[in-house]
């Protein structure tokens, strides 16, 4: 549940407009970034297993090596070209060594198998014909679930800007971070305390009923240069899961520990306080994880595509965003959010 990052754009060509070498091996790993994890894994472990069959065992390994890998690789590659982040080598590389750390313990395995698994569930329940932003739109009306302004930093409701296409409950989820001059973090960004997102009150985007709440894992105490907790054995770190219509369930993730100040059963009400900020979880730096969607179980839920109504949304007008499917946030109408998007709750 961290983030994707994102690759930004060569200078314009000095050889009459055309693509060098460089670009076209960007655009396709760009396009590869886009095709669903699922296929990627796939096709790498039935590429092993038909070279093992066939007695190809000196290159076998590479491809189930591949398999695994490259959909940790492409997590750090953004379909949307038009963004970009100041990402490094090195700390794309300590991202993937962290998550391959993660992905082979046990408790990483089984989270990989209920991911697989889970994701089957949500094609069954709808007959392939999971919910979009067109199809089964949620009743449920949300209000900025913080104070302030705060950035979109992953996340969409269309594939070229989803937070996880390929993970159906999380297809339309949202990171959020604070932001000042550009940064998360004030200093080398080293200590929990140095970002301006933990710690800061987490509060219910609409009415609803608890249902479930989590709040006994550590905050990953390492922020910074694309780490994460290997060790952690619930991705979404401590969390609050609030039942709002029937079928619709909003889910605030990576809380801080021991700050969750709700409990299953409570009655709650949109503005009120649920927990704080943290970084618990499978989760780089500080941020707000939120997804709504049809489940309170995250593993086997399809996401949901929200609409905000009580924020106020500060969109580039130079973003390349349909208006149909994300609305105009000077309207005053329901609009989806886009990363970039600066968001604010409005007064309570």
């Amino acid at each position: 549940m961290g983030e994707n990052t994102t690759v930004g754009t060569d200078p314009p060509d000095s050889d009459a407009g055309r693509p060098t070498i460089r670009r076209w091996w960007r655009q396709f790993v760009v396009w590869l970034a886009g095709v669903n994890m699922w296929y990627i894994l796939g096709g790498g472990f039935a590429l092993g297993f038909a070279l093992d069959h066939y007695g190809y065992h000196s290159v076998d390994w590479l491809f189930f090596l591949l398999g695994g890998i490259l959909p940790i690789v492409l997590a750090t590659v953004s379909t949307d070209e038009g963004e970009t982040v100041d990402i490094s080598n090195r700390e794309r590389a300590v991202f993937v060594a962290s998550a391959l750390a993660w992905s082979i313990t046990p408790w990483g395995i089984l989270t990989q198998v209920l991911q697989i698994g889970g994701n089957f569930v949500p094609y069954l329940r709808y007959r392939g014909r999971l919910p979009n932003h067109d199809r089964h739109v949620p009743e449920t009306e949300l209000a900025a679930p913080f104070d302030g302004e705060w950035e979109t930093v992953n996340g969409g409701v269309t594939k070229d800007t989803s937070h996880s296409w390929g993970l159906v409950s999380q297809r339309y989820a949202y990171d959020f971070v604070v932001t000042e001059n550009g940064s998360t973090h004030e200093g080398d960004g080293d200590d929990l305390r140095d970002y301006y997102a933990f710690g800061e009150p987490i509060r219910a985007p609409a009415d609803g009923t608890v249902v479930k709440t989590l709040d006994k894992l550590r905050d990953y105490p390492n922020p910074g240069g694309g780490r994460t907790e290997w060790r952690t054995w619930q991705i979404t770190g401590n969390y609050v899961v609030i039942e709002h219509a029937d079928g619709e369930y909003s889910m605030l993730a990576h809380l801080q520990e021991g700050s969750v100040a709700v409990e299953s059963g409570d009655e709650i009400a949109r503005g009120d306080v649920v927990g704080r900020c943290g970084n618990s979880g499978n989760s780089s730096e500080p941020h707000l994880h939120y997804q709504l969607m049809d489940r309170a179980n995250f593993w086997t839920a399809a996401g949901l595509a929200p609409r905000f109504v009580d924020a106020a949304v500060d969109r580039d007008d130079d973003r390349d965003l349909d208006p149909e499917i994300y609305g105009d946030p000077e309207d005053g109408d329901a609009c989806s959010l886009a990363a970039g998007d600066a968001v604010s709750a409005r007064p309570r």
